[in-house]
């Protein structure tokens, strides 16, 4: 018999039924948190494209090899993500996810070729702009990551059966050494 088939002192059951997300909403959420961090990354890698086309000499070398582990780690935080969702045969969903995120880059370096000559990146107005859409971004990506994907990982009931003890530890250690990593990557570009 489920927690949910069972009756409560009033004989209703309706104490066990509000407590248990049915897997529809549960599905739904995950796709809802999954949607909001690509949207984050999505934003951000236009620019992230942009500034690499506008970007001469060695500070492009510098600025390239940044963005290649950069995107990699992003995309396979992504993709760990896409997949853990369990979607239906067929689905196409995930592919477009993953089609969309592999183009934002190129897109951003296509627009900033193409504006170059109109678009200083220095200028009050370029940056304001940059600035505004970053901090955008940001935004996006730093509730996504900490409201729901974090606290999803270590405050949920199925992480306490799975994570306890070492394994907590370890995971908490984990999460600062990629933050550090993608700090000092971010501050060497």
């Amino acid at each position: 018999q489920s927690p949910a088939d069972r009756e409560d002192s009033t004989g209703s059951g309706e104490a066990f039924k509000s407590q248990i997300s049915p897997p529809d909403q549960e599905f739904k959420k995950a796709i809802l948190q999954c949607t909001m961090l690509e949207m984050g990354i999505l934003f951000h890698s236009i620019f992230i494209g942009m500034a690499l086309s506008v970007t001469l000499g060695t500070d492009f070398v510098i600025l390239l090899i940044a963005i290649v582990f950069h995107q990699t780690c992003e995309g396979l935080a992504l993709g760990a993500r896409i997949a853990h969702i369990p979607w239906t045969k067929g689905a196409k969903q995930p592919w477009l996810m993953a089609v969309a995120y592999g183009c934002t880059t190129p897109l951003g370096q296509a627009i900033g070729l193409s504006v170059h000559r109109l678009y200083d990146p220095d200028s009050q107005v370029g940056l304001l702009v940059v600035g505004i859409f970053n901090a955008l971004s940001a935004g996006l990506l730093c509730f996504s990551s900490l409201v729901e994907l974090l606290s999803e990982d270590f405050l949920s009931d199925e992480s306490w059966k799975i994570l306890h003890g070492r394994r907590r530890a370890v995971a908490f250690a984990l999460v600062f050494a990629g933050a550090f990593a993608m700090s000092l990557i971010g501050g060497w570009a």
